[in-house]
């Protein structure tokens, strides 16, 4: 069965320091093209997560600056964690719960990446896509 720590194996774990700015985050987040990043404070804890869906909301709509805002006045807080041994399933489950397209991931609660929605998604249709190609070739025989 495959566990979130085989979704991520090959990622490398993107967080900014909740001391940049707003502009930094979002610079950061266009160039890896990526929707949010987990923001670590100088000790490497987890503080939260910082989204688009933030950067529009917390400092464009409410007219503060991007360049001197630091993430940590915007960023949102975090409502759950997934663990390296849970499943997809699961942290879809704790998705749903917790209203949320984002989950910080921890190994022994240590954070080590971030799982997104769009990473459960290509999950399942690459399971989908097993499953017909198995049930295919049972048919061709």
């Amino acid at each position: 069965m495959m566990t979130i720590g085989d979704v991520i194996k090959d990622r490398e774990p993107y967080f900014v320091r909740d001391s940049a700015t707003a502009l930094e985050a979002a610079k950061f987040m266009t160039n890896l093209n990526i929707g949010a990043v987990c923001v670590l404070d100088d000790e490497g804890r987890l503080r939260g997560i910082f989204s688009e869906r933030a950067l529009l909301r917390r400092v464009v709509v409410a007219g503060r600056d991007a360049a001197t805002t630091p993430v940590r006045d915007m960023m949102s807080t975090i409502k759950a964690v997934i663990d390296c041994k849970s499943t997809p399933h699961a942290a879809l489950e704790l998705m749903e719960k917790h209203g949320t397209r984002y989950l910080p991931i921890v190994r022994d609660d240590r954070w080590v990446g971030m799982l997104a929605m769009r990473d459960i998604m290509r999950v399942e249709l690459s399971e989908r896509g097993d499953e017909l190609r198995l049930l295919h070739e049972y048919i061709q025989q």
